[in-house]
């Protein structure tokens, strides 16, 4: 088995018995266009950023955002983004808005609002298949995004969820750009399930295909067979 195939099994797993209930994109403008480097200094500002705004001062301590992270870089195999999976310490529709406006406001490269796709888990075996879908191909691990964390005391992850985490979340949002990533996030869940809708009927196609590629295989060694007999 090789090192993908293994990991992606095992963040499928992570991830359907985790307490994960927030999946997103961190895209760029430019995907195609960005320094690779600049790229991942900024996905660990991102997680930085968004830690130190809902732990405060505990994130230099330890304390983060639970969440999973996969590098990915698209068909083109130049687009690079990150697809990731999190654990919401407040409603996970405020949540996800308040991810998507850190990751927007972050750099003038990362992507606009309505790119971001940032929304509460509707299903998670689809979710975890769909964001660990190109660590199959991976051979090795040169290619890891270091931004992962967890936390292993689920009542001090709670417990943040206070007037003091309200305000440090204020100080980073405008009432616009909060009330524009609430409006995307209805408008992301539909498109995300249209998506796998997609995906899904796809797939089913290609079973369909193999399966009579696998029995018109049969029916002609069955009849090279019988001519020889």
């Amino acid at each position: 088995m090789n090192w993908g195939k293994k990991i992606a099994e095992n963040s499928i797993k992570k991830i359907v018995k985790g307490p994960y209930d927030v999946t997103g994109v961190l895209a760029f403008k430019d995907g195609e266009r960005i320094c690779p480097e600049k790229a991942m200094k900024l996905f660990a500002a991102f997680f930085h950023k968004a830690d130190r705004v809902f732990f405060g001062r505990a994130a230099d301590k330890g304390y983060g955002i639970n969440r999973l992270c996969f590098l990915e870089f698209g068909k083109s195999q130049k687009c690079i983004h990150v697809h990731f999976v999190a654990q919401s310490m407040i409603d996970p529709v405020v949540f996800s808005a308040i991810l998507n406006v850190l990751w927007n406001t972050l750099d003038d490269d990362t992507a606009d609002l309505k790119s971001n796709w940032i929304t509460p888990i509707h299903d998670k075996q689809a979710i975890a298949e769909y964001v660990t879908k190109e660590m199959w191909c991976f051979r090795d691990d040169s290619i890891v995004i270091n931004c992962d964390h967890h936390n292993d005391d689920p009542e001090a992850y709670a417990s943040f969820c206070n007037d003091a985490q309200a305000q440090r979340i204020a100080n980073h949002l405008t009432d616009d750009l909060f009330e524009a990533a609430l409006d995307n996030v209805p408008v992301h869940s539909v498109l995300i399930r249209h998506k796998f809708n997609e995906r899904q009927r796809a797939q089913a196609n290609k079973d369909r295909e193999r399966g009579q590629r696998m029995a018109n295989s049969m029916a002609s060694l069955r009849q090279f067979l019988s001519q020889k007999t």
